[in-house]
């Protein structure tokens, strides 16, 4: 007979599973989803509702220059009207709060027993070390005045595709937001890819001067390189070319490893040398 003073015991429902879509180990998602939601993106980008996307493509440019400062230890403050005004000081709040940022995403990535977040973790931290401690001051201005604005609307657009496949932990709620910054990705890219596609061709011209000064700025990306740094027009040409060539290489790449489950490699590893919750 059942004593009444005691808590009964109640059997919770066992947890439900994640819709697929939401699933990172999911084959099929991995392998079909990318190549069709970049499809959609195109026929978004050859549509009037592009505009929609128009801001994206801006602030990517932008945060191009403001990655390349914060990877240097510089202040930039990213502007969605075609300015980033950046602190050519070294400043140690900018370098070691990501250092501090890259740090946590490691330890996260540990506990949760995840190995992609750790070297991505690694890698950051390296980079920011070779960019900040190595490089020449004239270096660093080149990479976050006149070269990175174009640049991080390649190697930015890129990264937010790429990180479709990097199981983030848990807190980031990565499963649904992922989809947000693939299209968003997706947009920039295609578009920057194609443009630069037909510079490169001889059928749109170099964009020369500034968003907000007009075609007559000599303080524009392009003209600083070819001005401040020598650059002539068939490099500007080659050189961009070249880097969306490698994106897509990297994009190609990254599929086919998850496409052929040797992402599976790196999970196993994990298992092995990583603590158990």
């Amino acid at each position: 007979m059942n004593d009444p003073t005691l808590p009964s015991i109640v059997e919770l429902p066992p947890e439900k599973p994640p819709h697929p879509l939401l699933q990172f180990g999911n084959w099929k998602v991995n392998t079909f989803v990318p190549p069709i939601l970049l499809a959609l993106v195109w026929v978004l980008n050859n549509s009037p509702l592009v505009s929609l996307m128009t801001g994206f493509h801006i602030w990517m440019h932008e945060f191009g220059h403001a990655t390349a400062a914060w990877m240097t230890g510089k202040r930039a403050t990213p502007l969605p009207f075609g300015w980033t005004p950046v602190e050519s000081d070294y400043s140690p709040f900018v370098y070691w709060g990501l250092l501090l940022m890259f740090g946590i995403l490691f330890v996260t990535g540990w506990k949760e027993r995840k190995p992609w977040p750790m070297v991505v973790a690694v890698a950051l931290a390296g980079a920011q070390y070779w960019m900040t401690w190595r490089l020449t001051d004239y270096q660093q201005e080149f990479l976050w005045g006149p070269f990175c604005g174009v640049g991080g609307e390649f190697y930015l657009s890129t990264l937010f595709m790429l990180f479709f496949y990097m199981q983030l932990p848990e807190k980031f709620q990565w499963g649904l937001c992922r989809y947000v910054f693939f299209i968003i990705g997706a947009s920039a890219f295609l578009h920057i890819i194609v443009y630069w596609n037909q510079v490169y061709h001889g059928t749109a011209d170099i964009p020369m001067g500034s968003m907000i000064n007009g075609e007559d700025d000599s303080n524009g990306d392009m003209n600083r390189l070819m001005d401040d740094y020598g650059w002539k027009k068939i490099e500007i040409r080659t050189v961009y070319q070249h880097l969306g060539y490698g994106c897509w290489f990297a994009l190609i790449l990254v599929w086919g490893l998850f496409a052929a489950r040797l992402d599976k490699v790196a999970d196993w590893i994990a298992e092995k040398i990583l603590p158990g919750e």
